[in-house]
């Protein structure tokens, strides 16, 4: 395995009604970093999806983007509808995570809950991330980030809200829910 990473994240998600017009607000005033297609696949514990009890904590994402592979576990928690997440990623190569994925399926009872495909555009913008997606089978998103950031947690959610005002989102739409838990209310 070849990076093996903790880090603290504080993210907000929202709805976006107007695509064209946020996209157009970002190119003009954030930095365009690249535009992107993520499909992330979920796993969780067979007797968890059995039960219809999944808990978060307990899933392990695997992203496949740009050729490369990686797993990912969440510590998640929601402050005024702003995601608070100590989140562990581990990379791999393609050998390696059919490996993890078996070992996952045969020793630990894990088995694939849901799929995401999420294709979009990243930019840098005071001091955070933003991602401008649409999500396969849910909506457009946009997801406003800090990463390990030095500002206060309180500090930070405030920024957000903040920025999303500044992209004429209101707060009624931001989404509390994990794109998993909407994907599963969605197939079911």
């Amino acid at each position: 395995m070849s990076d093996n990473s903790l880090s603290k994240e504080i993210e907000i998600k929202a709805y976006v009604r107007d695509f064209d017009y946020v996209l157009n607000y970002l190119y003009n005033n954030a930095k365009f970093k690249k535009k992107y297609f993520k499909k992330d696949i979920y796993y969780a514990r067979e007797n968890e999806i059995k039960s219809n009890d999944i808990r978060f904590e307990n899933c392990i994402r695997l992203r496949v983007q740009n050729g490369g592979y990686t797993f990912c576990s969440k510590k998640r928690s929601i402050i005024d509808g702003v995601e608070v997440n100590d989140e562990r990623e581990v990379k791999v190569s393609k050998k390696k995570a059919r490996f993890i994925i078996n070992f996952l399926s045969s020793l630990q009872g894990y088995k694939e809950l849901v799929r995401k495909e999420k294709r979009g555009y990243s930019f840098s913008y005071k001091g955070t991330i933003i991602d401008l997606s649409h999500v396969k089978g849910l909506d457009d998103f946009i997801e406003i980030e800090f990463l390990d950031s030095k500002l206060s947690q309180e500090s930070q959610i405030k920024e957000l809200k903040t920025l999303l005002s500044e992209l004429s989102i209101s707060e009624a739409d931001i989404e509390a829910e994990a794109y998993m838990t909407l994907l599963m209310k969605n197939n079911k």
